[in-house]
């Protein structure tokens, strides 16, 4: 018999879980570029496992900067270059993982393999998912709207996908959302854009002496790298170059 006034713990069963559960997160998906008409298209992958507290501190620059607009790195001037980078440094220091697909449809065209930009974008996706989750961790999945066919189903198709191959229940909803509802998918468009800026430079088809190159230069100092180019992964970086051979990020336990 337990003392008098204390509670027994429920026995969990077979396929409960606990209510502390963790790990768990919340992954936003954005991309940068046209899967079909640019040469290079990335998608980028931030996972937070507690959003309120990054998005706090955003929300704290938004008011010490007075900058309430959408923050999208189409939108970098020098005037707005400071807000910027504090809100890249914030990221850069907390415990956001950051993984990026960078094509170059020159050279491996995703949307020549998958057959169509929307399977294309989602195969992406899903690899950045795959290579991001980790072992027991539940993740929810919002992700940047955009235009597709009737007949494309994304949200229930990523998830079935995850959950198959990673045989158990790893992604529990996924849904698009406009960007303007939450500052995290507006951060996922400013990091994913600045390491395609890069690419877009060494083949000459971005400028090298603006506010958008001085702000991808930024990140890759944030984050202590010399290069995107090449592809990189130092911890919580993971930015890997889409080839047909290879899925680019490295695989998780399930």
């Amino acid at each position: 018999m337990p003392p008098k006034g204390r509670s027994v713990p429920r026995r969990l069963g077979k396929h409960e879980l606990p209510h502390d559960h963790a790990p768990t997160g919340v992954a936003f998906l954005d991309e940068s570029g046209s899967i079909s008409q640019d040469r290079f298209f990335a998608v980028g992958c931030l996972k937070l496992a507690e959003p309120s507290i990054l998005l706090r501190q955003v929300h704290k620059l938004r008011d010490q900067y007075h900058w309430y607009k959408e923050i999208h790195f189409a939108r970098v001037t020098n005037g707005a270059l400071p807000f910027y980078k504090e809100v890249v440094r914030v990221v850069a220091r907390s415990d956001a993982e950051f993984s990026c697909f960078v094509a170059d449809r020159q050279a491996n065209d995703p949307v020549v393999r998958f057959g169509s930009p929307w399977k294309a974008y989602q195969k992406l996706a899903e690899q950045l998912i795959v290579g991001s989750i980790r072992p027991r961790e539940l993740l929810t999945v919002l992700a940047d709207n955009y235009s597709t066919p009737d007949f494309v189903k994304f949200e229930e198709d990523i998830r079935a996908d995850l959950n198959r191959r990673l045989e158990r229940l790893a992604v529990l909803t996924v849904c698009r959302l406009d960007s303007q509802s939450t500052d995290a998918l507006q951060i996922v468009d400013l990091l994913t854009s600045a390491v395609a800026f890069e690419f877009r430079q060494h083949a000459a088809t971005a400028a090298t002496g603006n506010a958008k190159a001085d702000l991808a230069k930024y990140v890759r100092t944030e984050y202590g790298v010399a290069s995107f180019l090449g592809g990189c992964k130092p911890p919580p970086l993971n930015v890997a170059i889409y080839t047909h051979r290879s899925r680019g990020v490295t695989k998780r336990k399930k």
